[in-house]
């Protein structure tokens, strides 16, 4: 990871889509409405760094893609990382931050297919420190009647946003609490792999690095290797997010599909420009987080081990095995017989 790169992102990320997504949508849409609610917002995730006491303005472009005029309005809204890494979002309450921010247009109207610019002004107050994250939440000023009594058709966009304030005593710390895999015995691939962050600092961090998978803990050359955090999440301060990584290299994978219905169905592919490797055996999966600490890069090294035995094609290749041998001992029986009774015969 490029330090100098990293560092200019340290007082201003924001929430990985995995923690908590960069567009929400809620819907409550029945077969019988017409209506539709669809926005495009830009940017997104909205990333801020500012210094105490600093005034900033930012655009948020907002496009109507639907087909229906939009009557819409903007308000920041709370959330907050939940139990098992979920987040808990409220829609009904403003975040102590609000007197910080004041919007150009609080209620506007966008035309379908187009694009409406709202101005959001962020007023940092000179004691403020060190992160703050909340939500900018995009709704109609008013719910969409549906042909029936009681039906309402309701959608909302949010925009999930970190300030970060610029200021001494910033402490950036990231821990790897766990480093295991969902098996520790695999008939096939994928090994599946959850690494268990805590962010222990009071600023945002964004873990990076590679899980590489080797015979031993001290070879030189991997056998393969693993991006951590491919979608560049960010963990807040204090909070824990379990990120995941999966070996998928080898000739036969467990692969898992989505029906239309919402099951998913699992089935054994084969890859047979792959078909000299046939993961069998002890592996080490060796863990090489990254974060930066303000200053440069500090490594977090784990390691897990875990075992791929591929028995239904072992025992098919004993099987294969037992009949070539039994095939040549017959072959062999034969031609010995056919012998014995030239000899007799002279």
């Amino acid at each position: 990871m490029n330090g100098a790169k990293t560092r200019g992102f340290i007082v201003a990320v924001i929430i990985g889509v995995a923690c908590v997504g960069s567009l929400a949508f809620s819907k409550n849409v029945s077969a019988a409405d017409t209506g539709e609610f669809s926005l495009q917002v830009s940017p997104s995730p909205l990333v801020l760094t500012l210094k105490p006491g600093e005034t900033t303005t930012v655009d948020l472009k907002v496009r109507n893609t639907g087909t229906k005029t939009e009557n819409l309005k903007i308000a920041p809204r709370m959330f907050k990382i939940g139990e098992n890494e979920k987040v808990e979002f409220d829609d009904t309450k403003a975040p102590p931050e609000a007197s910080w921010i004041s919007f150009g247009a609080p209620f506007f109207t966008v035309e379908p297919g187009q694009v409406f610019s709202e101005k959001v002004t962020f007023a940092v107050p000179k004691g403020a420190g060190f992160s703050y994250s909340f939500a900018l939440v995009i709704n109609r000023q008013r719910a969409v009647e549906g042909p029936d009594v009681g039906r309402r058709l309701k959608g909302s966009v949010a925009l999930f946003t970190l300030l970060n304030v610029d200021r001494p005593g910033a402490v950036r710390k990231l821990d790897v609490e766990e480093f295991t895999t969902s098996q520790s015995v695999y008939e096939y691939l994928p090994a599946h792999f959850d690494i268990k962050f805590k962010n222990t600092g009071n600023m945002i961090a964004q873990p990076a690095g590679n899980v590489f998978i080797q015979r031993n803990s001290q070879d030189e050359n991997p056998i393969d290797t693993l991006a951590v955090n491919a979608s560049a999440g960010y963990i807040l301060p204090g909070t824990v997010r379990t990120l995941s990584s999966e070996w998928t290299n080898g000739f036969q994978v467990l692969s898992t599909t989505m029906n239309s219905d919402g099951t998913s169905e699992k089935s054994l592919q084969w890859n047979w420009n792959n078909l000299s490797n046939i993961p069998i055996g002890r592996y080490t999966a060796k863990l090489v987080a990254i974060y930066n600490d303000g200053q440069r890069d500090i490594p977090v090294v784990k390691e897990v081990s875990f075992w791929v035995i591929p028995w239904k094609l072992l025992l098919g290749l004993l099987v294969v095995l037992l009949l070539i041998g039994a095939g040549l001992w017959s072959f062999i029986r034969k031609i010995s017989r056919t012998k014995r009774r030239k000899r007799i015969r002279f």
